[in-house]
């Protein structure tokens, strides 16, 4: 089987298809993240490859969102270098060392043309959903930092396809599938199948199960504005549409739009929430901003009694430290009265 890569923006539906490969006999790693609120059958994710990826971010991504070490909001000028390129291959010979064959992460996408210049064999998937789609997932899941930048999912879903889109226009077309999840998600044969094919693997009964639409969130409120996102944020839908010509299943043509001007407010914020107002979308976004403050309260909480357990913890070992010790006190006395 061919190394495989599954990638894609956050909260583009790159877990369940992982999860798809791994039941298509594909191996994507012994130390995942668990699975979590949101991601109920699990991650997916290598441990090895995000703190790779983590590293590289904080050191080339300068300009990320507040509380997130993986959201760059521009894309950056750089060059990986000779030791990133050793480190990555020594990566990946750890996980083949161990059976592994393929792994996802979203953070793939910032240095896809890093890897597949390492695997010129590999195979990749693409998930692909709107970037609207994305924010609105974001906010649903509570992240923090929406509430700093209100348009920082929307910037970083661009850098993340901006570069997943030049490296995948460059390599031939049976090295790479892009899946829109939003559409494939509600047609789980053909998925299972196509990607099958593309991974030329069996399928079966149990691949099909991988894909559990019910555990995913469709994002239907707001469908039909999506055709309107463009004039907000042209550069976005732009690389959108572009990579939507690659969809496996239902590719659309790209046409250039015929203009490339915005709307005239130039804040990134004010543009989204002008967006949403001009669709009715505005009220049901803020009831989920203002929910979304609950679940940081609720995290805070968790961390502060996490916190407390450690602290207890340390103390209990600090109270058995000492105890062992003053043991060993007595142990010594009576062994040198003993000799005596």
């Amino acid at each position: 089987m061919n190394p495989t890569i599954v990638t894609g923006m956050h909260r583009s539906g790159t877990s369940a298809i992982a999860r798809l490969v791994r039941e298509l006999g594909a191996d994507v790693g012994s130390n995942l993240l668990p699975a979590a609120t949101g991601n109920v059958h699990g991650h997916f994710e290598e441990a090895l490859f995000i703190q790779f990826h983590d590293n590289l971010i904080a050191r080339l991504f300068p300009n990320r969102a507040p509380f997130c070490e993986w959201l760059p909001l521009a894309d950056a000028e750089f060059a990986c270098t000779d030791a990133d390129r050793a480190e990555a291959g020594t990566i990946w010979k750890t996980h083949v060392t161990f059976g592994g064959n393929a792994w996802k992460d979203p953070r793939t996408s910032l240095f896809l043309d890093l890897w597949t210049e390492l695997l010129p064999d590999a195979k990749v998937i693409v998930c692909l959903r709107h970037p609207y789609q994305v924010h609105r997932s974001l906010l649903r899941r509570g992240e923090p930092f929406l509430h700093v930048n209100y348009s920082a999912a929307i910037l970083g879903w661009t850098v993340y396809n901006q570069r997943i889109l030049r490296v995948v226009s460059t390599l031939p077309r049976s090295r790479f599938i892009v899946v829109d999840v939003e559409s494939a998600f509600r047609e789980p044969q053909a998925l299972a199948e196509g990607v099958a094919r593309f991974l030329d693997r069996p399928m079966s009964a149990k691949a099909l199960e991988a894909i559990d639409s019910e555990a995913f969130h469709f994002e239907d409120e707001g469908r039909d504005a999506l055709n309107d996102f463009e004039a907000f944020f042209p550069e976005t839908g732009a690389i959108h549409r572009q990579l939507k010509q690659y969809d496996f299943l239902h590719p659309a043509p790209f046409v250039p739009a015929a203009t490339e001007t915005a709307s005239s407010i130039r804040s990134d914020e004010a543009r989204l929430i002008e967006f949403e107002e001009s669709h009715g979308l505005r009220a049901r976004a803020r009831k989920m901003l203002i929910r979304s403050i609950a679940v940081d309260r609720q995290r805070a909480t968790d961390l502060y009694n996490q916190l407390a357990k450690v602290d207890a913890e340390k103390d209990r070992l600090i109270e058995d430290l000492s105890k062992f010790n003053e043991q060993l006190k007595q142990r010594v006395l009576q062994m040198q009265g003993s000799q005596k």
